[in-house]
């Protein structure tokens, strides 16, 4: 995990730690002996960071907790939706289910599906999303009719990680 979170921290170019040896290092009887506070001294160091970076840590682990290990099965009888079959759906009482094995997680309102970001203001409609595996329109009533909603919904469910079963197309 470690290795994984300070791969993401390159990646993005985040500026690291240096390590600058104590001044007393040549005044020291041995200078080529490491002293317990020089050890104490990086993990002072380390810790220092991690509080700095507390934030790309809490996204990082976010994301990495809710993407699978395993590639994802395809969507039953997957099709592309518009966001009007969507409400239109939903509001007929159609059941929406989650792609089994998919991952929704969050910290406070941010939102991620299988380890990417979730960029919506809508967290009380992905709360219901992600703490149930099969829902009806009853349970998102109150956001049908948000088309910002309905747009990010059907964006995911053309990915494959929510459909609706049994749905005829006229």
């Amino acid at each position: 995990m470690i290795r994984k979170w300070t791969e993401s921290l390159s990646d993005e170019n985040h500026k690291g730690i240096e390590y600058a040896p104590s001044p007393d290092l040549l005044l020291r009887e041995d200078p080529t002996e490491i002293l317990p506070q020089d050890i104490t001294a990086v993990q002072e160091m380390m810790s220092q960071f991690l509080v700095q970076k507390r934030e790309h840590l809490a996204t990082w682990f976010a994301q990495e907790m809710s993407q699978t290990a395993y590639e994802l099965p395809k969507a039953p009888e997957a099709e592309v939706y518009a966001p009007s079959q969507v409400q239109t759906l939903l509001q007929q009482g159609h059941p929406l289910h989650r792609l089994m094995g998919l991952r929704m997680l969050h910290i406070g309102n941010r939102y991620f599906v299988n380890g990417e970001p979730l960029d919506s203001d809508h967290a009380d409609a992905w709360n219901i999303l992600a703490r149930h595996r099969m829902i009806d329109g009853q349970m998102l009533i109150k956001f049908i009719n948000d088309p910002d909603f309905i747009s990010e919904l059907t964006l995911l469910m053309n990915q494959g990680y929510w459909y609706f079963s049994s749905v005829k197309k006229d």
